[in-house]
């Protein structure tokens, strides 16, 4: 950008009533949103703050003049949408800030590398893992040498039944520079976590999840709210780590460009994700799911029927997935797994069906995402209503 153009920009934005010192530097006000500014000029990166780079431009936060000033002097932005961990049927609101105090704590995580085990679970093996593995009350295996990227909460990473699984921690709720921690002030990423891959911890006292052989990088996408730009980095960052698999209990009405561009950017991954709570009306569906490069699953109870309030697609019925559409239904109503307390807890959500097949995918992983995803389409048993359903699609895959 020329410095003319940047000079002209700067005089736009001073007579709109604000100070250009205004920056991500400073603690965004209640008015504030992330913008995506569609350039790289580093004047205006310099003016504004920088929250994530991108090829296509950079985030900030920017107040309604702001933005409305850059746009009457020509200069491209979008607004970035806030996702959410959906918040679970009869949960308290607002979500999640009610839940454990939500907060976005700089802390390291409680409990230590080296503390013992100080619960114990009701159950080791909840009634979803075990309809997974077709009631057949075998004890959970595999998954090993496969890397499952939770975009979520953080994770406690000291949770006796998943310490021992994780190779990742990373949180990216904090702007440019990526913190080297994974603390979940929620419950909601730790939850999701166990289901897919806790292992029982080394004293073999403890909960399983799907994949116990399975490595996680526990990615913190989600503070108060799930900015989509923190998630599309999240995403990259789990494509140059390795991640086969990108889990994502979270999502929004509204598609995330960013989002979008680092699924295709990573098609060497499995995407995952929630279809949401927003059901029983066709078309609820939440983005990221309903993105046709992610498997979109709807929820059912242990009864193998769905919820109301399990999201609906727009499955037309002939078992091809397109943009909106659910792929799978799974456990997810009353789901028992770890908490972020280094205990264990219940809760209901399309939040909670996602992980069993992430888990599962781990556990049958072909090689590649593309066949992964076949396979566990050939392995969905038809439930609910006949064939290619609004809330269930192909069906419900357990292990073959």
């Amino acid at each position: 950008m020329k410095p003319l153009f940047v000079a002209i920009i700067s005089m736009t934005l001073l007579f709109s009533t604000f100070t250009l010192t205004e920056s991500f530097a400073a603690k965004p006000s209640q008015s504030d949103w992330v913008y995506l500014i569609k350039s790289n000029d580093q004047g205006l990166k310099n003016m504004f703050g920088v929250k994530n780079n991108f090829d296509v431009g950079f985030t900030t936060f920017l107040n309604e003049r702001q933005a409305t000033a850059l746009e009457r002097a020509g200069l491209g932005i979008e607004k970035v949408p806030l996702y959410d961990i959906t918040k679970p049927p009869g949960g308290c609101d607002p979500w999640p800030e009610c839940k454990n105090g939500g907060g976005d704590d700089d802390g390291g995580d409680s409990g230590g590398s080296d503390a013992a085990r100080t619960a114990t679970p009701t159950t080791q093996i909840p009634w979803g893992i075990n309809t997974i593995y077709k009631n057949s009350g075998a004890v959970p295996s595999g998954g090993d040498g496969i890397k499952v990227a939770v975009l979520d909460t953080g994770v406690n990473k000291d949770h006796f039944d998943l310490k021992n699984r994780i190779v990742d921690c990373k949180d990216f709720t904090k702007g440019p520079n990526v913190k080297n921690r994974c603390q979940d002030d929620n419950g909601h990423g730790t939850h999701v976590a166990g289901t897919i891959l806790a292992d029982a911890g080394s004293d073999g006292l403890g909960i399983y999840g799907v994949a116990p052989g399975a490595s996680l990088m526990a990615y913190k996408v989600c503070a108060s709210g799930c900015w989509t730009d923190d998630i599309a980095k999240a995403i990259d960052a789990a494509g140059s780590n390795g991640a086969s698999i990108v889990s994502m209990s979270l999502g929004g009405d509204s598609e995330s460009s960013l989002i979008r561009d680092a699924i295709d950017r990573n098609p060497h991954i499995l995407f995952i994700a929630a279809a949401g709570n927003d059901g029983p009306v066709d078309g609820s569906i939440d983005y990221p799911g309903a993105n046709a490069n992610v498997v979109a699953v709807g929820a059912i109870d242990s009864g193998i029927s769905v919820p109301n309030w399990s999201s609906r697609g727009i499955n037309n019925g002939d078992y091809f997935i397109l943009e909106r559409e659910v792929e799978f239904g799974e456990p997810g109503v009353s789901v028992y797994s770890a908490w972020n307390d280094g205990t264990y807890n219940t809760i209901s959500g399309t939040s909670m069906a996602t992980p069993h097949v992430s888990g599962l995918a781990a556990k049958v992983w072909q090689g590649n995402a593309q066949d992964t995803r076949t396979y566990l389409n050939s392995l969905a048993s038809d439930i609910w209503t006949v064939g290619d359903d609004t809330a269930t699609g192909f069906g419900l895959p357990q292990v073959p």
